[in-house]
């Protein structure tokens, strides 16, 4: 059931990322709270699906009222995930202190790309998330490791096409 969830949402964030920002940082924080509550907590799925839904309503309702803290929070989450997904490919193990510091220092330098090139870094951000996402739930839904170069590459591969499916919006004068 995660697993389709994270495959859902995931194709969403992934094409969609940009064009509803409210909503894609609902499903930012919905992907989050199943992230923090599959690595860190041993409950059970529904409540991990439950909590993530929590998470996801109030990043929603959040991004509406203050944008710009909000998509400094995606972009933090964003390149965390996506930087951990990249460690796991090269050998680093969930839980660890360095899956932890790849984690943090993918989301600080997400959250300063959101400040310094906003339109961009949330297509790309996004095109990360949705791809790790993807990535994930393909993996659960046909129990192959997340973890090899595989998925790696698919993670790759989605990114790219996230990136050049969403870049078709942004306004030609904001491209340079």
């Amino acid at each position: 059931m995660i697993a389709f969830a994270q495959l859902l949402l995931g194709v969403f964030q992934l094409l969609l990322g940009r064009k509803i920002f409210w909503l894609m940082v609902g499903i930012m924080g919905f992907l989050v709270g199943l992230f923090l509550t599959i690595n860190v907590l041993e409950w059970p799925a529904w409540l991990k699906l439950l909590i993530g839904l929590g998470v996801g309503l109030v990043f929603a309702l959040l991004a509406v009222v203050i944008q710009k803290p909000m998509a400094a929070l995606f972009g933090f989450f964003a390149f965390g995930i996506a930087a951990t997904l990249i460690g796991l490919a090269f050998g680093a193990q969930r839980g660890t202190t360095i899956f932890w510091i790849l984690f943090i220092l993918g989301g600080i330098i997400g959250a300063f790309l959101v400040f310094a090139l906003f339109e961009w870094a949330l297509i790309i951000g996004t095109s990360l998330l949705g791809a790790s996402a993807i990535t994930s739930g393909l993996a659960g839904l046909f129990d192959f490791p997340a973890s090899g170069l595989p998925a790696l590459i698919l993670f790759l591969i989605l990114v790219v096409v996230g990136i050049t499916y969403q870049s078709r919006f942004v306004n030609p004068r904001k491209r340079a």
